[in-house]
């Protein structure tokens, strides 16, 4: 009998170093400090090819620091975005996030800058299904980079500069809720201004934008960031009898949609949660304008 209880004995124990430990206490490795990355899944856009996600770490970050999501312009250069704010990290203890929207799977203006609203890279195209607009992927990158940190007390800032900015300003408008704490659209080449006469992209003509909707885009949390000195009529600025009717620079255009969604806002009745920021001297400058956004960063983490 006492054997028979000694095999038992030894054959659970071996059982125990045998099979592998599932301990539901374990959590993932968090996010490696300094430059990083990773992929996620992503089946939103033209292709169901993963995103990837640059992200900046310093050492001193943990839970409840800021986290900042930062949409990178027409060259699609997550990347340098990133590095372009690892100054502004460590300074100020914040996790950036850079996800790259690829040609290739968000190809031309049609899906990053539009969201994919209409089926082509003008404006006046048949209207997609809401199905296929982007901007869900937006919550989908801020949930999983919130997952990547194990983060769960971290406020969540998405800045869009440039094209960055005309995909973020168009997520506030046209997605239903948002999962971010501060929304901020620098220096954003046009703008869908909320007009149901004009159509997408310069308008919302055929959206069929409910009161409901117009204040869930009014009460988010947003600023306007626009460069004082963001007045040249580049060659990439975009030069349509559509856009220059919003203003013949970036500054004019920013300030007039700022003040037509406010006037949208007072002829509803609705709450108008829109704050219209200018940096004193910077124009079309990606670094100068993320330094204007610093502050705004800061007393959101106070």
């Amino acid at each position: 009998m006492k054997g028979r209880s000694l095999l038992m004995g030894l054959l659970l124990l071996l059982t125990c170093i045998l099979l592998p430990s599932h301990d539901v206490h374990a959590q993932k490795q968090p996010l490696p400090t300094g430059l990083s990355d990773f992929s996620m899944a992503e089946t939103a856009g033209a292709t169901t090819d993963s995103l990837k996600v640059y992200t900046y770490k310093p050492a001193a970050w943990q839970d409840g620091r800021p986290i900042v999501v930062v949409f990178h312009g027409l060259k699609r250069n997550a990347e340098e975005y990133c590095q372009g704010w690892k100054e502004y990290a460590e300074k100020h203890n914040f996790l950036i996030a850079c996800p790259e929207f690829t040609e290739s799977k968000f190809p031309g203006v049609r899906y990053y800058n539009f969201g994919n609203v209409i089926d082509n890279d003008n404006t006046g195209g048949n209207i997609q299904p809401t199905k296929q607009w982007i901007f869900p992927v937006i919550d989908n990158i801020i949930k999983e980079t919130k997952k990547q940190a194990n983060a769960k007390k971290s406020r969540v800032i998405i800045y869009g500069h440039s094209a960055g900015a005309q995909l973020v300003h168009r997520y506030v408008l046209l997605n239903k809720g948002t999962s971010a704490d501060l929304i901020i659209a620098a220096n954003s080449g046009w703008y869908t201004m909320p007009d149901e006469n004009i159509p997408y992209s310069y308008g919302i003509k055929g959206l069929n934008l409910t009161k409901k909707e117009f204040r869930n885009a009014f009460t988010k949390p947003v600023v306007i960031l626009l460069g004082e000195n963001d007045t040249l009529r580049s060659k990439v600025l975009r030069k349509t009898p559509e856009a220059d009717a919003q203003g013949q620079n970036r500054l004019e255009r920013g300030r007039n949609f700022y003040n037509n969604a406010q006037d949208k806002a007072t002829s509803l009745g609705l709450k108008f949660n829109w704050q219209l920021i200018t940096v004193p001297g910077v124009g079309h400058d990606g670094t100068g304008m993320a330094k204007g956004a610093i502050p705004l960063i800061e007393a959101l983490a106070r």
